[in-house]
């Protein structure tokens, strides 16, 4: 675990009692992104410019589906290669998403996804807006922990996104994290999600990073194929 990190206390407030309601802790969170800036650390000056946003979605997606399958007895799920993790009464998904500078700040504009989101996570918004927000059905039969969920049980699920940004401060030797947990209500004109129902900030983090040759990317860029 990387040690020379911190949290900017001031940021601390109401996050955790909302993360309660939806059944989670913040550990999970501030884990995950932990672990993703570890995974980057990987990456050398021989590797392809996008190999260290790779390492960190990859280690962020395991790590959050492993905390919450482990810790709360959730279930990975995978709709046409959208990685997600599944709550035990099927009716909250969660999935890791990249966000534009206004991810983890109050108030308006709202933050956007960095990417056009495509056809699987357009599918999962346009679940979210026939669910109404805020409101999960009834629980189902239960099921073995890790089992595929059937279509008529993914239908009925709300997916939110873990959404982050990560703002890289070159010359003062630092990488700040922002981050919120929220759930997605439109796809704009421009393909990328543009409208959050509800969203959960969470506190920024920073780590201490010494820049000793050039970083091609300051995201994910995952050669997934969504369809």
């Amino acid at each position: 675990m990387i040690g020379n990190s911190w949290v900017k206390p001031e940021e601390h407030g109401g996050h955790e009692a909302q993360l309660a309601e939806l059944g989670l802790k913040y550990v999970y969170f501030e884990d995950l992104i932990r672990e993703g800036e570890e995974a980057r650390s990987a990456a050398t000056k021989d590797d392809a410019n996008n190999a260290a946003g790779t390492f960190d979605y990859f280690a962020r997606v395991r790590t959050l589906r492993h905390r919450l399958r482990t810790k709360e007895h959730w279930s990975p799920y995978d709709p046409k290669q959208s990685p997600l993790i599944v709550n035990s009464d099927k009716s909250l998904a969660i999935g890791v998403l990249l966000g534009d500078a206004r991810t983890g700040l109050p108030g308006n504009p709202q933050p956007q996804s960095h990417r056009p989101a495509g056809v699987a996570k357009e599918s999962l918004v346009a679940r979210n807006q026939d669910l109404q927000p805020g409101l999960f059905p009834l629980p189902t039969e239960d099921e073995e922990a890790g089992a595929q969920l059937s279509e008529d049980e993914y239908s009925r699920l709300v997916t939110w996104y873990l959404l982050t940004y990560r703002f890289v401060a070159r010359k003062q030797g630092f990488i700040e994290v922002r981050s919120e947990l929220s759930l997605p209500s439109r796809v704009g004109a421009r393909g990328k999600i543009d409208s959050w129902d509800r969203r959960v900030l969470l506190p920024a983090m920073r780590f201490k990073k010494t820049f000793d040759y050039p970083v091609g990317d300051t995201g994910f860029d995952v050669p997934v194929e969504e369809w």
